[in-house]
């Protein structure tokens, strides 16, 4: 790993921008962090296409320490079996290390199952599940993991890194809510998404507008839009940025592309 030089926690990839609609250039949800602190490799939800983007990075799916899952539905869990199954089967690999998996409930109930149906897959090496819900946290090392309920159509958790003296806060999936403005309270990035345009909301999901009233209101000082709907992904850069600062935000806004790169 070639660490960028000066003071740094996290350098994160985006390895997937988009979301449930199939797209060459935009993945489904997915994001890679590296901890400089703790030498970790993490991945913040692993939709489907994670582990191709994960190798196009030039970072291995062999040194994944931590993944933390916000829910459930495919498009931010599904390459989650098949990385078990590159883990158990790499031919000259042999895992020995511990894996631990962050999330709801849910998670674990969707993993227990999916290995019912395919027994073959069964892990045989160190794997734990920790339960996350409204308003747990999770000591890290030197990195304090808070998560909260999420508005969306199922369990679904943000979560909240505080590392060393910077936060970085991923909303997951979600309609604006009173939780995610506090979780992204004072974030040195908010990774929101921004899923439908300023006048065309809908259910479960944020606008472009109000990703960026999430940020304004809890003061984060860089936003980084992402899990983009066909017609937000087809909009020009400077009409998303326009719809976001119609919200009254004045930070930083980054517009997620796959495998773009952040150091925070």
């Amino acid at each position: 790993m070639t660490e960028k030089k000066g003071s740094f926690y996290l350098k994160i990839i985006v390895l997937g921008s988009g979301s449930c609609v199939p797209s060459f250039v935009r993945y489904p949800a997915s994001y890679f962090f590296y901890s400089t602190t703790l030498k970790e490799n993490w991945l913040v939800d692993i939709g489907e296409g994670a582990l191709f983007r994960l190798s196009e990075a030039k970072e291995s799916y062999r040194e994944i320490d931590r993944i933390f899952i916000s829910h459930t539905h495919p498009d931010h869990i599904e390459a989650l079996v098949p990385l078990l199954l590159a883990l158990k089967y790499t031919p000259g690999f042999k895992r020995s290390k511990p894996l631990f998996i962050y999330g709801p409930d849910n998670v674990w109930e969707y993993v227990q199952m999916r290995l019912d149906f395919a027994p073959y897959l069964k892990y045989d090496f160190p794997l734990e599940f920790i339960s996350c819900s409204h308003m747990s946290e999770v000591k890290i090392g030197d990195c304090l993991l808070k998560t909260e309920k999420m508005e969306h159509f199922e369990p679904t958790l943000g979560f909240r890194w505080e590392i060393g003296h910077k936060v970085v806060v991923y909303g997951a999936d979600g309609a604006l809510s009173d939780n995610l403005i506090e979780l992204s309270l004072n974030a040195d990035l908010l990774i929101a998404e921004s899923s439908y345009t300023k006048n065309k909301p809908g259910p479960g999901h944020l606008t472009t507008f109000e990703a960026g009233r999430v940020a304004a209101e809890a003061g984060a000082r860089k936003l980084l839009l992402s899990h983009f709907y066909p017609e937000v992904a087809a909009m020009k850069e400077e009409e998303i940025e326009e719809e976001v600062r119609s919200s009254g935000y004045k930070g930083e806004i980054l517009l997620a592309k796959d495998l773009m790169t952040i150091w925070i």
